[in-house]
């Protein structure tokens, strides 16, 4: 994957997410793919809202599973509640009869969610950085060889005139 920082006015950088969403009662709604399709377009309108990229999704028949970037104007939790409570409202007010079955009440999500921050590096990589890669400011920089080899024969020169 190739890695694009995003950069404004004053920040560069990236900030993705793998989000995981489950219906209510974990009922196999997406076996219609219609449902899912539906589902993703009013998250993807949401998203657009909030400047945050929808760089991939998937789903399997009880869940979906979304890849979003430049998640820096909402924190996420703000934007999981965000998508979860527009996409409930749009499909029980305009598609209800195609999950009316499966699910009842005033309810399209589960409660939870998953997510996980996703970089360019790994964790081990970052914790190197941090705890390693920063000790080269802390230490005296050796001469350079050119500069010593010149002194020798400078001085050289100087006790063979003597």
């Amino acid at each position: 994957m190739k890695t694009e920082l995003i950069a404004s006015s004053h920040a560069v950088g990236e900030s993705n997410y793998h989000l995981q969403l489950t219906p209510a009662y974990r009922r196999d709604i997406f076996r219609d793919p219609l449902v899912a399709e539906l589902t993703i377009a009013y998250m993807a309108e949401k998203l657009i809202k909030h400047k945050v990229i929808l760089t991939g999704y998937g789903y399997g028949p009880d869940h979906m599973h979304l890849f979003v970037s430049n998640v820096r104007y909402v924190s996420e939790i703000k934007l999981v509640q965000q998508i979860k409570g527009f996409s409930s409202y749009m499909m029980r007010k305009g598609h209800r009869y195609m999950f009316d079955d499966k699910l009842w009440g005033k309810k399209f999500w589960s409660e939870g969610h998953f997510y996980r921050s996703v970089g360019a590096v790994t964790k081990e990589s970052m914790q190197w950085y941090v705890t390693e890669g920063q000790k080269k400011h802390w230490q005296k920089k050796p001469r350079r060889k050119k500069r010593l080899q010149a002194k020798v024969k400078v001085q050289r020169h100087k006790q063979e005139g003597d």
